[in-house]
């Protein structure tokens, strides 16, 4: 692998799902398949191919099973994480055990820049949707990666003002942020780990 990709590392390699291919959600086998995949990042890691080893769509307790056995933790979790499923006990787990959250579809694939609550949110923080949605990720202890094709969009993400102090050290933009606790319903966008055992 690391030949065809013409390096002879990897900064970061996640495993990205808790379920193993053609094993049935609820399978017992689940767990021992996570372990074993584990175990050979954790050599590949050891080796120096991979200098940092993560997972991404653990749940809770996907990533305690895993912390109690492994041998070199997760560096990140990547997972879905936006104000309508704010993954509170997931980012707390993440925190407590220094894992780095990171959270993917921040935006809610594009759904929740149509929410009228973030959209009146945003424009009474000044500020377009997209960057009151990655700024709450950032809030939230998160590393946010939203994806885009468009060049002006991801010019957009990369904006200074998403971490600007005279911007989000305004009340407006406090209260903007608060406004979007009321959108927590748990609801995924993408796919839902919680059934894998």
């Amino acid at each position: 692998m690391l030949s065809e990709l013409g390096t002879e590392y990897v900064d970061l390699v996640l495993v990205h799902w808790p379920g193993a291919a053609k094993t049935p959600p609820g399978s017992e086998a689940n767990a021992e398949l996570r372990l074993q995949t584990w175990r050979v990042l954790e050599d590949f890691y050891r080796r120096g191919k991979f200098r940092a080893i993560g997972v991404s769509n653990y749940e809770v307790e996907h990533l305690s099973e895993l912390l109690s056995v492994a041998a070199v933790p997760p560096a990140v979790n990547q997972f879905e994480c936006h104000p309508r499923r704010p993954a509170h006990a997931l980012r707390a787990a993440c925190a407590a055990a220094g894992v780095a959250a990171v959270a993917y579809a921040s935006l809610g694939c594009g759904q929740l820049l149509r929410e009228p609550t973030v959209a009146a949110a945003a424009d009474a923080a000044g500020v377009p949707p997209a960057a009151l949605l990655l700024r709450w990720g950032l809030e939230q202890g998160c590393a946010v990666i939203p994806k885009s094709v468009d060049p002006r969009r991801v010019r957009a993400f990369a904006e200074p003002a998403l971490l600007s102090s005279d911007v989000w050290g305004r009340r407006e933009a406090a209260d903007a942020l608060s406004r979007l606790e009321a959108l927590d319903d748990g609801h995924k966008f993408c796919w839902d780990p919680q059934g894998i055992r």
